[in-house]
């Protein structure tokens, strides 16, 4: 990092087994190389990545070479975005249904 290291929070936009986008508070400058962890359900992982773009929008990285917990890390994430909506945020969809219903 271009001060040392330092920590900040972002927002996944998407991800794949190659890299992700996020909007990233203080972006780093292209090419730095970053720490990315990712707190999942049962567990967090942490993958190593180069900034391939930044802006004030967004910021892409592309990760180096995945551990196999990181791998098997993001298929779960990915697995779980997959689901329909309604199993993710079920109690907001029953409200719906109960005011649909009147």
């Amino acid at each position: 990092m271009r001060f040392g290291p330092s920590v900040t929070r972002g927002v996944s936009l998407d991800i794949s087994m190659h890299g992700m986008s996020a909007l990233v508070c203080g972006a780093p400058r292209k090419g730095e190389t970053v720490v990315i962890a990712v707190p999942l359900t049962h567990s967090s992982i942490e993958m190593l990545a180069t900034v391939r773009y930044s802006s004030d929008r967004k910021t892409g990285f592309e990760f180096y070479p995945l551990s196999s917990a990181a791998q098997l890390g993001i298929r779960e994430w990915i697995a779980e975005l997959e689901k329909p909506e309604e199993t993710l945020f079920p109690y907001a969809y029953d409200n719906v249904a109960k005011i649909a219903g009147n």
